[in-house]
């Protein structure tokens, strides 16, 4: 077999060993691929590709530096290395790839599309805006023009937005003619609908448009929410006697923002940020992957049964390694500063947990008007398949294992966790804020409450925002989501909406 075969064989079963996990067979492969072809630019990315999805980036972005120089007509490298700049927090070479890419495909749609979430992202939103734009008038992919769509009609830049409409209307037309799954294209095309008739003030037509888009996206999840009440019930069982007097095993404080989706922890995440002493890792599942998964291994049982043995001297030592394994991964960020954010809101699953690991956290719990809360969840899409993400009913349902167990944890932790809520946040900024940043052992910073610093796009063009909140962070701290939902209450209950 003559070397070409070999190295084209060995890449199938490398990329097949990292769809099964198996990155170190893959790795052996990647690295005997370039030994006998060190000019092959595929072999590049894909080892870049898969040493960004175990998070050494440092490796990863040389590879695909190598990629990008060897595969100069293709624009999926160019994007791969982008990511693994944007995870080392490289924000000034994130641009310059992106300007790149623009550059060298100033007419391909996915380029534009991609580049058009980036600067949503850093929030330069009118670049974002015609960006978009030109996705559209220049891509034939009806899913790839919903995606557009729905990104111009969430930046506010429309002037015009029947433009928008007829743009969505032409691709449900176009839909009605093509063969083959066109669900994940109809989904996306009713929630830009929905927002269409929402700016337009028609309540009862954008919660229609909702409602289909959400019924197609619980049609795509494998579970419903009454299947994970044997977990809560577990983890509420499941305590941990609390070892406050351990020193802390690593250089940070951690501070964690939590509790349900869409409850305003971008906003707060972004106030803290404008502190000199505080940086963020913002939605990285460290916790729930990495380290409950090490935890695992090592204890032999699965997360929550294993809580009981960590109060052991042993248990006690495994959780210092752990909490070295989540340094790690922040350190890897190039997160160095003496606090650093975690906002993943299911961390709420983990107290316990986190308390094990870090006696030294600060644990925030931000909550809000919970039908605010879930109109917010209702109308906009997330790309994870989770029910309560998706159905009113099974929001309720969450809602209530999620309340539970927070009052579970308030008893075990009665003097841990700070409770803010979005409402008072909004409306007294400054109180909040100076009452976190003393809760945390912050020192006060007038520019984390004050309006008139660090909320310009300028400003805002030095963070990138990757949830579904980028295109609000540049806005002042405004009251205006407070008591949103109530054009839609009646529509929010008759559909199953419980409190």
């Amino acid at each position: 077999m003559d070397v070409v075969n070999i190295v084209n064989r060995n890449l199938e079963n490398a990329q097949l060993a990292v769809q099964h996990g198996d990155y170190q067979t893959a790795f052996s492969l990647f690295s005997e691929s370039l030994k006998m072809q060190p000019q092959r630019g595929d072999i590049y990315f894909h080892f870049g590709s898969a040493l960004l999805d175990v998070e050494e980036f440092d490796v990863a972005i040389q590879q695909l530096s190598q990629a990008c120089q060897l595969l100069p007509q293709e624009h999926a490298p160019l994007f791969n290395l982008a990511d693994a700049f944007e995870s080392v927090n490289s924000l000034a070479d994130v641009k310059t790839v992106i300007s790149f890419a623009l550059n060298q495909f100033p007419k391909h749609p996915e380029v534009l599309y991609k580049s058009a979430n980036f600067y949503r992202e850093i929030g330069q939103l009118q670049k974002a805006d015609e960006l978009a734009e030109q996705c559209i008038e220049l891509s034939k992919d009806l899913l790839l023009n919903a995606y557009a769509w729905l990104l111009r009609l969430n930046l506010g830049q429309l002037k015009n937005l029947d433009e928008a409409h007829l743009g969505l209307l032409s691709i449900n037309e176009a839909l009605a003619k093509q063969q083959g799954n066109k669900q994940k294209t109809k989904m996306l095309v009713h929630f830009a609908l929905g927002r269409y008739f929402e700016l337009k003030k028609h309540p009862s037509e954008a919660f229609e448009h909702w409602k289909v888009a959400n019924d197609i996206q619980l049609s795509l999840c494998d579970y419903r929410v009454k299947g994970l009440r044997p977990l809560f019930e577990a983890i509420k069982a499941n305590i941990h006697l609390d070892t406050q007097e351990h020193e802390p095993s690593i250089s940070f404080t951690p501070i964690f923002i939590l509790g349900l989706p869409r409850t305003g922890s971008t906003l707060l995440e972004q106030l803290l940020c404008r502190h000199s002493d505080v940086s963020s890792l913002g939605e990285q599942p460290i916790i729930a992957n990495q380290v409950v998964n090490f935890i695992t291994h090592h204890c032999k049982e699965a997360y929550p049964l294993f809580m009981s043995k960590l109060s052991t001297e042993s248990g006690i030592e495994l959780c210092q390694h752990a909490a070295k394994l989540y340094e790690k991964a922040v350190l890897k960020r190039q997160l160095k500063s003496p606090f650093v954010i975690d906002k993943l809101p299911a961390n709420f699953q983990s107290i316990g947990l986190i308390r094990a690991l870090f006696p030294h956290a600060k644990i925030i719990h931000l909550s809000r008007q919970f039908e605010d809360t879930a109109l917010s969840i209702f109308k906009n899409h997330f790309a994870v398949n989770e029910p309560y993400l998706c159905d009113l009913r099974e929001l309720s349902d969450y809602y209530k294992e999620y309340r539970d167990l927070m009052r579970h944890w308030h008893k075990t932790y009665p003097e841990q966790i700070f409770e803010i809520t979005y409402e008072a946040l909004v409306q007294k900024p400054q109180a909040s804020i100076e009452s976190v940043l003393t809760f945390c052992g912050l020192a006060n910073q007038d520019q984390c409450w004050n309006n008139q610093a660090s909320n310009s796009e300028e400003a805002q063009s030095t963070r990138i925002v990757k949830t579904l909140s980028s295109a609000q962070v540049i806005e002042p701290v405004h009251q205006r989501a407070v008591g949103r939902h109530s054009d839609y209450a009646a529509l929010l209950k008759m559909n199953g909406l419980e409190d």
